[in-house]
């Protein structure tokens, strides 16, 4: 089962902090590691290297993957391998001394192309590797490894057939059995010495458990498959395509054999020790925005801790940098909300709300105002005003009218009293159906401000009291 992330429930785990056995997913950890000083991301709690797990944790099982490994097996990198192998085929009978250079060469390059498979795959990388990636100088040593790896099973066995025909046969079963696990052991850590260590190879299946018997039967049913199709069109094709059709077809269900060793390292790539790979060149963030994105989802993290003050001194780190950035702010403001910081709510919430409103995010202050219990003070009167107008449109007309009532009084020059009056007009008769106390709004705002530039809509709302009191 997939592991989810630790502060976003709904989100697959996509990096794993071994120290703080913590899962964090993309929200947690955005950006790029190009985007990270040290090319690696860090734990947001210990600061320490984080590992990725995004390939293996969304890994379906490998019981579950068959079309997969027959589909990897098409992809270019493959299907270049299958070409050199069936050319190769067709290129080494009568050539002598050549023949043999060729074929070693060709068996060489596709037995290094295979084990790259196992590698990649084993690193969580779907995509088949390209054929120039298997020339990379390692097919000689570890082609070498391989036939030292056969000679050695081979000098065990006739020891073991010393002992009688039973032990032979045991000793034939076990090898059958560790063949896989000593391949991806080959191609994991290009060890002669690891792939021949039976103790190594038997930690390995249990590492793996019992998907790894599963293994070892498709492993065997996929490589007994060349063997089946010959018998089907053998005596169908002119003599000159047997060996052709022999080189392409094992070469083919060589290279799906090899896709399912790796894949079923995927899913156990931590405790296997293998380092994953993350192609994450696209999710590269500039400057500005990294320090946003990877601000606010350290302060989530924190918060969640319970960690209020490294949260709160992380946010304003970021914000004396970028001040007026609205998410930013929102999420200060809802930590001191978290925090139930009485006292900075009380002299820093008015100076936060009247951020939202300058940056047009009325509605947003208004949410947040309501959050706030009790409810700030709020002096400036414009600010009242724009909560109050935000507040109306979210039909919450008791505390916009709270904001609005006795305006005059504290604040006699407001210049748009008018307007916030025609406002609290509006509310009276659409949150309270106080048409009385409208008219008494509106007559005040016609005797006050007898110029204002809203006199044609006092009236307009005046015409439609005096229609509705006329048809009550």
């Amino acid at each position: 089962m997939a592991e989810s992330c630790n502060y976003h429930a709904a989100a697959e785990a996509a990096w794993h902090c071994q120290p703080c056995s913590r899962h964090y997913c993309s929200t947690c950890i955005p950006g790029a590691s190009a985007n990270y000083h040290n090319g690696r991301p860090d734990c947001p709690l210990c600061r320490k290297s984080i590992d990725y797990i995004g390939a293996s944790n969304s890994a379906k099982p490998f019981w579950q993957m068959g079309l997969f490994y027959f589909k990897y097996a098409l992809q270019p990198g493959p299907l270049t391998v299958l070409a050199l192998a069936t050319g190769a085929s067709l290129l080494i009978s009568g050539l002598g001394i050549l023949s043999l250079a060729l074929l070693l060469a060709t068996i060489a390059l596709v037995t290094r192309y295979n084990l790259l498979v196992i590698e990649r795959l084993a690193g969580g990388q779907l995509q088949a590797p390209a054929f120039g990636d298997a020339l990379d100088g390692n097919s000689a040593p570890l082609f070498v490894k391989v036939i030292g790896m056969t000679l050695i099973a081979g000098f065990v066995g006739y020891q073991f057939m010393k002992l009688g025909t039973g032990a032979l046969q045991l000793y034939s079963i076990a090898l059958s059995l560790l063949a896989p696990a000593a391949m991806i052991v080959l191609a994991l850590e290009k060890s002669l010495r690891a792939a021949i260590n039976p103790l190594k190879l038997l930690q390995f299946t249990l590492i793996i458990g019992w998907p790894y018997w599963l293994l070892w039967l498709a492993t065997s049913a996929v490589s007994a498959a060349p063997g089946y199709l010959l018998l089907l069109v053998g005596d169908k094709l002119p003599p000159w395509a047997i060996v052709p059709v022999v080189a392409a077809s094992t070469s083919y269900f060589y290279i799906v054999t090899s896709a399912m060793m790796g894949y079923i390292c995927l899913a156990r790539q931590q405790r296997l020790g293998i380092s994953a790979e993350h192609d994450d060149a696209d999710s590269y963030l500039e400057e500005r925005e990294f320090e946003r994105a990877r601000t606010l989802a350290d302060v989530q993290i924190l918060m969640r801790e319970g960690d209020f003050k490294n949260a709160r001194r992380t946010l304003v780190e970021c914000l004396r940098r970028y001040p007026d950035d609205i998410a930013l702010n929102e999420r200060y403001y809802r930590l001191l909300l978290a925090s139930q910081d009485k006292k900075a709510l009380r002299e820093l919430g008015p100076h936060l709300l009247e951020k939202f409103i300058r940056m047009e995010r009325a509605h947003k202050a208004a949410e947040l105002y309501l959050a706030t219990d009790p409810l700030p003070t709020i002096d400036k009167s414009h600010l009242r005003h724009g909560l109050a107008e935000a507040l109306y449109r979210q039909q919450k007309y008791r505390p916009a009218a709270q904001l609005l009532n006795n305006l005059h009084k504290e604040d006699w020059d407001y210049r748009h009293l008018d307007a916030a009056y025609l406002l609290l007009a509006q509310i009276y008769i659409d949150g309270f159906n106080r048409e009385d106390m409208a008219r008494k709004l509106l007559a005040y705002v016609k005797q006050k401000f007898p110029n204002s530039s809203l006199r044609k809509q006092v009236d307009t709302l005046e015409q439609i009291l005096k229609g509705a009191q006329v048809a009550g």
